[in-house]
């Protein structure tokens, strides 16, 4: 009787969580991700027209999913990227994950937190302040 084959999963580990106005991936530079405009600060009043989150899972192995989750100073969801599954075959293996946040306010000054989720338990989580502008 053949033994069946286990996958073998390993949690990875967050290597990076950036935001950022734009993310490029030039052919030229070996599908290297470029972030433009990296921030870690917002002004206010304003809504946001566009911004990313881009994460890298490295060091882990098999199926994942991570969810993203923008919370306003009193911890209430503002925003989600939803559920997003991925692959790492090897431990070596980096999976990059790039989320678009579209037309998104952040109405009132103070501290938000974004929240990253790994197989339905929290990875990381850290501040965004937004400050009132003029």
């Amino acid at each position: 009787m053949k033994k069946k084959r286990e996958n073998k999963v390993e949690r990875p580990i967050l290597q990076f969580s950036v935001l950022c106005d734009g993310i490029a991936t030039p052919q030229e530079v070996n599908n290297k991700p470029v972030f433009i405009g990296v921030f870690s600060s917002l002004l206010r009043p304003m809504i946001i027209p566009q911004f990313f989150i881009a994460n890298r899972w490295i060091n882990g192995l098999g199926e994942h999913a991570q969810i993203i989750k923008i919370l306003d100073p009193e911890l209430k969801e503002i925003a989600s990227a939803g559920e997003q599954k991925f692959t790492l075959p090897s431990k070596v293996s980096p999976a990059d994950i790039f989320n678009a946040f579209v037309n998104l306010n952040f109405p009132k000054a103070g501290v938000y937190w974004i929240k990253i989720e790994l197989d339905g338990k929290i990875a990381m989580s850290y501040p965004l302040p937004v400050f009132e502008g003029k």
